[in-house]
């Protein structure tokens, strides 16, 4: 039977059912609840000349205060609060910010005011206030960063492991989750690597399949979701696919509307992206730093919360470790973070006993492999690396159940990765080398077959070992094996 084609890049035809977990996203207040906010609402709307949809959104984001547009209209009606305004065109003061959608706008959006701001939020420092003349993006800039605290909020007080891709994907990792935001991140890295290697059309398949995937990520409300997205925007702008980037705004903000409610974090966030200007250099330098100040706000976020040892919050330690590696999450200081994360992982380590779930040998797994990569990457201490590198290995050894050893051969070929980079800065390059080919042999293990996106990341590395050390042709040779291997796994819509 032939394999279904990939549709086009284009989402599903408007009219089809919402997701039935929607909830409401406002409801009614008491009059005190409006006069407990009559002053922040005026400080916000009248005073910092805000529109009256980014005040809701800093409103509902800040201060957990959910209403409609109508609820605010009449309620500013009431207390006789208005803009003084005059409608004329007067030039922009940046005539390169795109103009926010015409849907968005209200009344007062229309008009020119005549108001005088103050207390306005200073720049942020990496982006001096000559480059960016007008306010406009440091409130799209509030309101991302209060989206990111709703999000990750919501999670740490709601979410439950139940859903995890991760669990799902260790059950059986020859066949993940297609839901899991991570593979569609890794799919989009995908075509900047096949691009980088003059391989245009594989690029534009693995684009393809990165749209497909991403209308299933958004159908899982895992916390990882918005971070993942917001990991492969940024690897656009900074790689320069600028035509891509737009198209990926586009269609991830239909699907977002289909699959998600009107007040959802995503939502708001993708919103204020879309106005930022991403055509200037100037554009996709405040775009960079927009996004990096999002994830540090989440790093602010979910480190109160480390230390606890909810089985839920599993996620929490493999967002702020395993998934800090992106270009967008580097560098975020966690090392100073030692003592309160080597403790909370060490309780979570012990606390996987003989009733600690279906599967505790992999999650006790997945936890030893964070504390390796906490300890590797952001501590620095090598010694202890190595020292929990081959523990990892000698908890993967072969099993004879295949499920268990396809999960644990996983976390081997991990473990094999990671003593590749010490002994690369050793400079031991045939120690290195061994442990870089075991690693995609014990993927390929894993996995069940040769063409899985994860074997092809592993033999890219394996490739620049190669270049490192000398040897263009053996470079060349795995190169050309991962781009064929690239080459079917694309061609198998479900791989």
């Amino acid at each position: 039977m032939p394999q279904p084609r990939l549709p086009v890049l284009a989402p599903r035809t408007p009219g089809a059912p919402r997701h039935l977990g929607e909830r409401p996203c406002a409801r009614e207040h008491t009059e005190a609840d409006w006069e407990a906010k009559k002053e922040i609402i005026t400080e916000l709307y009248i005073r910092e000349n805000r529109r009256l949809c980014d005040t809701m959104a800093i409103l509902e984001s800040r201060y957990a205060f959910a209403a409609t547009e109508q609820m605010y209209k009449k309620r500013l009606k009431k207390w006789n609060i208005r803009k003084r305004g005059y409608r004329k065109s007067q030039p922009s003061t940046n005539a390169s910010t795109p103009a926010p959608p015409q849907e968005d706008m209200d009344q007062d959006d229309a008009a020119e005011v005549e108001v005088v701001t103050r207390g306005r939020t200073s720049p942020p420092p990496s982006v001096s206030p000559t480059q960016l003349s007008t306010p406009e993006p440091y409130v799209g800039l509030e309101i991302v960063l209060g989206s990111v605290y709703s999000w990750s909020q919501g999670k740490l007080d709601t979410h439950c492991i139940t859903s995890d891709p991760m669990s799902r994907y260790l059950a059986n990792p020859n066949q993940p989750p297609i839901q899991d935001s991570r593979t569609m991140y890794r799919t989009f890295e995908l075509v900047f690597d096949l691009w980088r290697h003059g391989k245009g059309n594989l690029a534009g398949m693995a684009a393809r399949r990165g749209f497909y995937v991403l209308e299933y990520v958004l159908t899982d409300d895992h916390p990882d979701l918005v971070w993942h997205i917001l990991d492969t925007i940024y690897d656009m702008v900074v790689s320069g696919h600028i035509q891509l980037l737009s198209m990926f705004l586009e269609h991830a903000t239909v699907l977002a509307h289909r699959h998600l409610p009107p007040q959802h974090p995503l939502q708001r966030i993708l919103l204020q992206l879309r106005r930022c200007d991403y055509q200037t250099d100037q554009g996709r330098r405040f775009l960079c730093h927009l996004l990096r100040q999002a994830w540090l706000r989440n790093v602010d976020v979910l480190a109160k919360q480390i230390g606890s040892l909810a089985p839920q919050h599993l996620w929490l330690y493999e967002q702020l470790i395993w998934d800090g590696r992106t270009g967008l999450r580097k560098n975020s200081n966690l090392g100073h973070r030692q003592g309160g994360m080597t403790a909370a992982l060490r309780k979570l380590i012990a606390s996987q006993g003989p009733n600690a779930g279906d599967d505790p040998d992999s999650e006790r797994l997945r936890m030893e492999a964070l504390m390796l990569e906490f300890t590797q990457m952001d501590i620095g201490d090598k010694q202890k690396a190595e020292q929990l590198a081959r523990e990892l290995l000698e908890h993967t050894r072969e099993s004879g159940d295949v499920t268990v050893a396809r999960s644990a051969a996983r976390f081997h070929a991990y473990a094999r990765k990671m003593l590749a980079r010490i002994h690369e800065e050793r400079c031991e390059w045939d120690a290195a080398e061994r442990n870089l080919r075991w690693a995609v042999a014990k993927r390929e293990a894993a996995h069940g077959a040769n063409t899985d996106l994860r074997v092809v990341r592993d033999m890219w590395v394996l490739a620049g070992h190669f270049g490192r050390t000398g040897r263009p042709a053996e470079a060349d040779k795995v190169v050309q094996d991962a781009i064929g291997r690239a080459a079917r796994y694309l061609e198998d819509v479900h791989g």
